[in-house]
């Protein structure tokens, strides 16, 4: 199971945001945990935590509020963390000398697994295409380097790799499959912006905007293509999802965005 919470807040110094405030609201978050949960967010593989910030847009030499959006992922973190984000009424982030008072908080439903499955592989609906939002820094590393523009590649096999460290009973374990859906589907448009994420010290190139992805073939090869894509918006994309990185929406294309 998993659920997506959103928190408003006043930026009451009315100073500039960052993306990168995210990683200071998540080390607050994480002094509230028990010993247990915090210690598994520092293991390898899929954490049961992702998080980042949606900045406001300046009005009148003024920002305003901001939005974080926080997902949980299983049922343990759901139980300990949803009571945690419920009671908080304002953070103070020590690193940029501001404090953020909650002004509104949105819980979204709990999903369960069978269910997010069964909603994508059942789905009677065509649909070849997606729009991918990235809507905090985003990025890929390969061969030991970070990539500053995404590829069908790196996307689907994110995609596959977060899923399959989640799921307890739908598992993508054929190569074979992996591979079918990267040679089925492309970039069919984009539109992005680099952007530096800055995390303990160290500038992480990554970018933000957005990516249409179009894919063929046959009908459950899309149904499942279309699972995977729409889980990141729960697990986020590429790397350090846990510390803000990666966040994402997914959103299908009109028949009009979706080429031929």
């Amino acid at each position: 199971m998993f659920r997506q919470i959103r928190i408003r807040f006043d930026n009451e110094n009315k100073v500039r945001p960052q993306y990168y405030w995210a990683y200071d609201l998540y080390s607050a978050l994480i002094e509230k945990m028990s010993p247990a949960l915090a210690g598994g967010l520092h293991n390898d593989g899929l954490k049961p935590l992702s998080h980042y910030l949606m900045l406001p847009e300046r009005q009148n030499s003024v920002f305003g509020s901001l939005t974080w959006v926080i997902n949980l992922l299983g049922k343990e973190t759901i139980d300990e963390v949803f009571p945690l984000i419920v009671g908080l009424e304002s953070l103070h982030l020590r690193h940029y000398g501001t404090s953020l008072r909650v002004i509104e908080m949105t819980a979204g439903p709990v999903i369960q697994e069978n269910d997010f499955v069964a909603g994508h592989l059942l789905n009677e609906r065509k649909t070849g295409g997606l729009c991918l939002r990235f809507l905090s820094p985003t990025s890929f590393k390969s061969n030991e380097e970070y990539q500053l523009f995404p590829s069908v590649e790196w996307i689907v096999k994110s995609s596959v790799q977060k899923w399959n460290s989640y799921s307890r009973e739908t598992v993508i374990d054929d190569p074979e499959v992996m591979e079918e859906l990267i040679a089925r589907s492309r970039i069919s448009g984009y539109s992005l912006k680099s952007y530096y994420y800055r995390l303990k010290g160290v500038k992480i190139p990554g970018f933000v905007g957005y990516v249409n992805l179009a894919v063929r073939g046959p009908q459950p090869l899309v149904r499942l293509y279309n699972m995977l894509i729409s889980f990141l918006a729960f697990s986020g994309v590429g790397i350090k999802c846990s510390l803000g990185m990666g966040g994402c929406t997914v959103e299908p294309l009109s028949s009009e965005q979706t080429p031929e």
